[in-house]
């Protein structure tokens, strides 16, 4: 078992450990008989087992979709999984979690006042520990929170910390253990963020001690600021375009960023804009001001971006001086609409869009952007997509139901089951970290038991 004295939390994939205080550190102050019976008393307390990967962002490592797990089921029960625990009181929001050790985290809006964004840690047994202010809900369409907070161990001041980005343009810097805010920063009036109709929707990606935040306005494309205490680190030049609704991928130094009708790489050192490229030319048409939704998915020196309403995907190559890129494909047949896409041996798997409720789930060669497959799901929808242990996991918007399916040439679902807790859209993306299936709807998160007994 892995322990840690302070709040019982594992930093990221580092190895877990323990710290005695000042004075048992001192020589002779207890013996090997003392130290075993401390030990085994806080395991007893304090137990996380080291097994699994931390998810510490949205979607996972450089928010690709892809968990880390092993020994998972390969099908399910045919009545469905039923929930470890339910926990209601999120309010109103379409973010996912991140989970740390045995802590959760997520957004939502404040029960007590509705125009409040709040941020909430949990224990994995659905319990809550802490909830904090974190600004405004966004006042326009679809009021509720959207980012996924993005924990960063030993962040300030050698303290665990989450980061977490408000629908309005604000981020906030919270103390993991017990939500305390340590700083914050109104990016979208210090920047003249151009927001596009749903305000900000990215989560905070971070690299080398620093958090990257896409302002979109007439000052700067992209600020970073410095985790530790939220001065500003760089600033690069403005791109002129629209905020979209986009996570940022990283690609080695590079960030790689999408806009309304933009794609720009980003020199994480420095802020220099590397690239640029016009998006909205290489996929033919922008719809209603480039709705871009989709994380860019990241392999080797090539990044796939796309976005639903017909606007398709295209593949991307880095040249390898790192300060141009080239198209290898496009297509419109894969155009997510908010749901993102994974990569596995060879093969892209998402869902496109045929309307706001409808969509066929899509299989294609990632290197020549050849169709594989492109199928209905019998009736149901479009829905994101995640893939761990050799399966692939998704859930479907029009009726909230959840599948495993198998990677190949054909769509092959093996089991199903509906959501039948939660309000509102079924849009969070799952989280998978240590055997357990996270699922938020609305106001309500809970948890799946996916391990092989």
């Amino acid at each position: 078992m892995c322990i840690d004295r302070r709040v019982g939390i594992r930093h990221g994939n580092e190895s877990c450990h323990w710290k005695l205080s000042e004075k048992h550190q001192k020589k002779g102050s207890f013996g090997m008989k003392r130290l075993m019976q401390l030990l085994i008393g806080l395991s007893l307390v304090w137990t996380i087992a080291c097994h699994g990967a931390d998810v510490l962002r949205f979607r996972g490592e450089n928010s690709q979709g892809i968990f880390n797990e092993t020994g998972l089921l390969k099908s399910w029960p045919e009545e469905g999984l039923t929930p470890l625990w339910t926990y209601t009181g999120l309010g109103v929001g379409w973010s996912s979690v991140s989970k740390v050790g045995n802590r959760l985290f997520t957004t939502g809006t404040d029960a007590e006042d509705k125009s409040r964004e709040i941020t909430v840690c949990l224990d994995l047994n659905g319990k809550k520990l802490w909830q904090t202010v974190v600004g405004k809900v966004w006042q326009r369409a679809y009021q509720g929170a959207r980012c996924t907070p993005t924990f960063v161990p030993k962040g300030v001041a050698g303290e665990d910390c989450v980061l977490v980005l408000s629908g309005g343009g604000d981020i906030f810097c919270l103390n993991a253990a017990d939500g305390k805010v340590l700083w914050q920063k109104d990016i979208a009036s210090t920047y003249q963020s151009r927001f596009g109709h749903w305000g900000m929707a990215e989560s905070p990606v971070v690299k080398d001690g620093n958090v990257f935040v896409v302002a979109g306005g007439g000052k700067a494309l992209v600020v970073a600021l410095k985790i530790a205490d939220g001065s500003v680190v760089w600033e690069s030049k403005p791109n002129h375009d629209h905020c979209a609704y986009v996570t940022p991928a990283l690609l080695g130094d590079q960030l790689i960023v999408m806009t309304a009708t933009k794609v720009n790489g980003i020199d994480t050192k420095t802020g220099e804009m590397l690239w640029e490229s016009k998006y909205s030319d290489m996929a033919g048409q922008v719809r209603w001001g480039g709705i871009n939704c989709n994380p860019p998915f990241v392999k080797g020196n090539r990044f796939f971006v796309t976005a639903g309403y017909n606007q398709g995907g295209v593949m991307y190559e880095l040249n390898p001086d790192g300060k141009g890129v080239k198209v290898v494909w496009a297509s419109k047949v894969l155009d997510p609409h908010h749901d993102g896409v994974v990569e596995v041996n060879g093969k892209l798997y998402g869902s496109n869009w045929e309307n706001n409720n409808s969509g066929k789930w899509v299989c294609m060669d990632w290197d020549t952007g050849n169709v594989v497959y492109e199928q209905n799901w019998e009736n149901l929808g479009k829905g994101s997509i995640l893939y761990a242990d050799g399966m692939l996991y998704m859930y479907e918007e029009r009726r909230g139901t959840v599948g495993l399916a198998k990677p190949g040439d054909k769509l092959d679902v093996v089991s199903k089951f509906p959501i039948r807790y939660g309000t509102k859209e079924h849009w969070a993306h799952p989280t998978i970290s240590d055997g357990i299936l996270y699922i938020r709807r609305g106001d309500a998160l809970a948890a799946f038991d996916i391990r092989a007994k």
